[in-house]
């Protein structure tokens, strides 16, 4: 039986998140300290603060329609990366601090965080480690708000959005038989007002515990595989909302030939969610399908069946004409949380460099979810030159009113190395909301920039940029063009 519970008193909660932001703070701070001092910055580990400076020209200061006031801001820099890896241990953690002056909209002033960090350490050899990860960035949650063509503070719909999770898991192999995990989770998403522009639109803070048991086949099995997969999600926002998800999944493979192998899927989903029908979507599932393997450069599997009340289809494609070339596709259904979908958000890029999470290829909704996604990339690597493709094609239906949206999104980079201190890099992104809830929901954004950085030697580098963004809505349309220079030092 679903719980209701009441959330905080309105009036509490500005003081709240002025308390927590403050909290925030002082814990990174006082993380870094700690990690400098019980000697992270041993042989393999990097520590590199930074500062710099920036002046901006924009036509659109205030992010309002195609002739919004045009002015100039100043940006003060600084923050740090930490990063290393030992026997035992893996960090990777950046934070920035901004501070933005406009000449003439001086109400903008203000200072914008970023902090994002990913972890794991190995407590017990080869058995027992935890993995975390953290965001912290300020964020337009919603498609239809403000939004620029650089990083800057804005005059409203702004949120900084925190996003953490924890998870220690113990590994056990049964003598070559199986290999067992057993793993605990535990993330909690809170939303706060940013120093300046914030958004009139109060989202509830989430809390999710998962617990997950899974026993895959072990290296005794040289053809066949199979895995055990059985876990459940327990979830509670601030005002009252409940979501748990108790599943149990059994997959197999076996080999046809050197080319193909046959795949199969069978389980059990039961929910209980506020305001939604669980029947609709809780029962048994199962599908099958093929996988092709005919050498490492290529796997691709396809899959069919039924799930959460409607037929299904999953795929997988990693493909690799070259070996400075990937591609990869993936199709997959689910069921979720909004703040699951930020919690699974990409962190770490091919590379396992740290990249800012994308929160905004789809409004974010506090409602449960069945989303299907199509995601495609491409990356290639060859020479001075670096190429990527990415792309997205989402269709979400809120389960609380049957209403729906569908949102595709392309983005396109390409950089290369002009001389050993020069880079120029060009960016361009088509997304649209090609279905959504309301008319109103609906638009289409284009963005395009080009960089050019210099480095001067002893961690002195400049850059110039510039970045146009074009959104097209109901109403009247936005457009900013935004021109700056900027200089750092890293020490």
């Amino acid at each position: 039986m679903n719980k209701i519970v009441t959330g905080g008193t309105p009036e509490l909660l500005p003081e709240r998140r002025r308390l927590w932001q403050s909290s925030v703070s002082r814990l990174a701070v006082t993380s870094v300290l700690c990690l400098i001092s019980s000697g992270a910055l041993a042989e393999g580990w990097e520590f590199s603060p930074y500062i710099g400076v920036s002046e901006q020209f924009t036509d659109n200061a205030r992010s309002v329609g195609s002739n919004g006031d045009s002015d100039f801001v100043t940006t003060l820099d600084l923050g740090f990366s930490l990063s290393g890896e030992s026997r035992r241990s893996r960090l990777q953690t950046s934070y920035d601090l901004s501070k933005d002056y406009y000449v003439h909209n001086t109400d903008l002033d203000g200072i914008r965080h970023n902090f994002l960090g990913d972890g794991s350490i190995e407590l017990l050899d080869d058995s027992f480690f935890v993995d975390a990860r953290i965001t912290f960035t300020e964020e337009t949650l919603d498609r239809s708000g403000n939004v620029s063509a650089t990083d800057r503070t804005q005059s409203s719909d702004r949120t900084q959005v925190f996003n953490g999770q924890i998870s220690p898991h113990y590994t056990h192999d049964f003598g070559g038989w199986a290999t067992g995990i057993a793993r605990y989770s535990y993330s909690k998403t809170i939303f706060s007002d940013p120093d300046t522009g914030a958004s009139t639109t109060e989202r509830a803070d989430r809390r999710t515990n998962e617990y997950r048991m899974r026993l895959n086949s072990g290296r005794r099995f040289a053809r066949a595989s199979w895995g055990l997969n059985a876990g459940l999600i327990s979830s509670e926002s601030d005002d009252g909302d409940e979501f748990e998800h108790l599943n149990g999944i059994a997959t197999g493979q076996i080999p046809l030939n050197r080319y193909f192998s046959a795949i199969g899927t069978v389980g059990y989903d039961a929910f209980d969610a506020s305001r939604i029908d669980d029947d609709e979507i809780s029962g048994l599932f199962g599908g099958a399908g093929i996988r092709f393997h005919p050498n490492s450069r290529t796997d691709a599997s396809i899959q069919a069946g039924y799930r959460f009340g409607d037929p299904v289809v999953d795929v997988d494609v990693s493909y690799s004409p070259t070996s400075a070339d990937l591609l990869t596709a993936t199709y997959r259904v689910s069921v979720q949380t909004a703040d699951q979908s930020l919690a699974n958000t990409r962190l770490l890029d091919d590379q396992g460099e740290l990249i800012k999470p994308n929160f905004t290829v789809t409004d974010y909704v506090d409602e449960i979810t069945k989303s299907s996604r199509f995601v495609l990339d491409w990356t290639r690597d060859r020479g001075r030159n670096t190429y990527g493709v990415s792309s997205q094609f989402v269709h979400r239906e809120f389960l609380v009113d049957d209403t729906s949206d569908t949102v595709l999104d392309i983005r396109l980079n390409f950089s290369r190395r002009l001389t050993p201190r020069a880079d120029l890099s060009l960016t361009t992104s088509y997304s649209e909301v090609l279905d959504g809830r309301t008319a109103a929901a609906e638009d289409t954004t284009y963005r395009f920039g080009a960089n050019y950085q210099y480095d001067f030697g002893k961690g002195l580098s400049g850059r110039v940029s510039y970045n146009f963004v074009n959104r097209d809505e109901l109403g009247e349309d936005l457009r900013e063009n935004a021109v700056s220079i900027s200089v750092r030092k890293n020490f």
